[in-house]
């Protein structure tokens, strides 16, 4: 009933709303936008709502998105996803750069895959290790060091206004 797929290290899968999925085993890391419709749909001893199940579940078949991390600032991975709600991105840290300062305007969140990565910013600082993060507040600035795959999570710098273009406006004189 699942399309089965194997994802390698650094590899992702996008899936929209109303895809149902299921992890077999290793370390993967999953982001959602803000909902209030996580659902259930078997495998377990906890409630099923069967019939929200089948009024929000997309029942199509297709092949999953698997967006291919594009070179982003700050010496990142960027991972392009067909939504607004967040950006994900990859930094994979060799320990002989130093360290990496990692600006963010919005909450930020750090999450340690492989090896260990130090990250230290204006409140606090962690030694992170597979499968720990940290959060950074808005505006705080965050340097990441160490050896080993850093993957950071926030939302997208909103698109700027668009400049204004001036307008020439011509004063007709009547005589």
């Amino acid at each position: 009933m699942l399309r089965y797929v194997r994802l390698a290290p650094g590899e992702a899968l996008f899936l929209g709303a109303g895809v149902p999925h299921a992890y077999l085993r290793g370390l993967g890391l999953e982001v959602m936008a803000a909902s209030d419709n996580v659902l259930r749909c078997g495998l377990t001893g906890k409630h099923v709502d069967v019939p929200e199940l089948l009024r929000v579940v997309r029942f199509a078949a297709g092949e999953p998105e698997e967006p291919r991390p594009v070179r982003g600032g700050d010496g990142e991975q960027v991972y392009p996803v067909p939504v607004d709600d967040f950006r994900l991105s990859r930094l994979v840290l060799d320990g002989r750069s130093g360290a990496r300062a990692l600006r963010g305007d919005a909450p930020q969140i750090f999450v340690c895959t492989e090896g260990r990565v130090d990250v230290a910013g204006v409140a606090e600082q962690a030694a992170l290790t597979p499968g720990r993060s940290v959060y950074a507040p808005a505006g705080e600035e965050v340097r990441a060091s160490g050896r080993g795959t850093l993957f950071r999570v926030t939302v997208p710098a909103p698109a700027a206004a668009p400049t204004p273009v001036p307008t020439l406006r011509r004063k007709l004189n009547r005589h």
